[in-house]
């Protein structure tokens, strides 16, 4: 098991639709956050609103990205340790539809999970239930 040093940022906003808090999450996965997370909130004075939690190692960058995106006038950056699992990624190759396809999956001593992506990619191209190219993979891995 490792630590690493996070950041965790966080803010609230009350004046964003649903699709600008869509976008958001697309841009900070794209820009490079560790994860993002969205709830639901009442703010004071009765107000309906998100609260936004980055996490990064880049603070400064998202923080400056949060307040593009939402006009949000500050951020909170909370310092937090991870621990994590050792694993590592591996290529695999699953029978899917008697074709031949490639995945890569993580493998830790407590398990192994097929990369999202891939059984995305997989589900689409075949027309079939995520739940059942996900099902189908980790049989065979």
């Amino acid at each position: 098991m490792k630590s690493s040093k996070l950041v965790l940022l966080e803010t609230n906003v009350d004046d964003c639709t649903p699709e600008v808090i869509s976008y958001l999450m697309e841009r900070v996965m794209d820009e490079g956050a560790l994860d993002i997370h969205i709830l639901h909130t009442i703010m004071k004075k009765g107000r309906l609103g998100y609260l936004i939690r980055i996490l990064t190692k880049e603070p400064e960058k998202f923080s400056k990205i949060l307040m593009e995106e939402t006009g949000t006038l500050g951020v909170r950056v909370i310092s937090i340790d991870r621990f994590e699992a050792k694993r590592e990624s591996k290529e695999a190759k699953v029978k899917i539809q008697g074709k031949i396809e490639k995945i890569r999956a993580k493998r830790s001593e407590h398990g192994i999970k097929p990369e999202f992506d891939d059984v995305r990619r997989i589900a689409e191209k075949y027309k079939i239930p995520f739940r059942d190219v996900l099902k189908e993979i980790e049989t065979q891995i």
